[in-house]
């Protein structure tokens, strides 16, 4: 009779254990999930609020001209980001950086423009290869002189080699002019 009084409580303990474990490996669980929601969620956040951040941007450039037929067209002026939205962007810091990225492969020239602003501000190693498309494969000049800019505000030692051959290489004279400035000033 003891000896089955000791089984079942050894059988009972043996079960409170597996339930506690269970319930213990659910809930790791469900808060591993809640968490990667939780990242999902901000990065979510964190690329709405940028949007919202262009656009305010953008619409501070606008001006409505009203012309004498009594029709009326927006004109477009760049106007860069306010300090205050420079310095948001600066503080998500490396997790915006491909949010910023996509900026410089769509919409207009503006875009492009405060995206590499943002991007200077960021600084640091992750800005380099979103640069180095600009330098290397932009286009526009303007754009590429623009990102040799932001870029020496990069890691100097993985932004020289890229400013060292815009300095040599670049099909135009204003870049390779830009470049050669860059690198005299370090």
């Amino acid at each position: 009779m003891r000896k089955l009084l000791v089984m079942k409580v050894f059988v009972s303990s043996v079960l409170t254990s597996i339930l506690t474990i269970v319930f213990a490996a659910g809930l790791v669980v469900w808060r591993a999930d809640a968490q990667t929601l939780s990242a999902k969620s901000s990065k979510r956040a964190m690329r709405a609020r940028i949007a919202t951040i262009f656009q305010e941007t953008l619409k501070q450039g606008e001006t409505r001209i009203e012309l004498k037929d009594h029709s009326a067209v927006t004109a477009l002026t760049f106007i860069p980001p306010t300090t205050e939205h420079v310095e948001e962007i600066r503080r998500y810091g490396k997790e915006a950086v491909p949010i910023l990225a996509d900026y410089l492969n769509r919409g207009s020239g503006f875009e492009k423009y405060i995206a590499m602003r943002f991007l200077g501000s960021i600084g640091g190693k992750s800005i380099i290869n979103p640069l180095r498309r600009v330098v290397l494969d932009d286009p526009s000049p303007s754009f590429r002189a623009t990102a040799l800019l932001w870029l020496s505000a990069a890691r100097w030692d993985l932004a020289a080699p890229l400013i060292r051959r815009a300095a040599r290489e670049d099909s135009s004279p204003e870049v390779r002019r830009q470049a050669k400035a860059i690198l005299r000033q370090h």
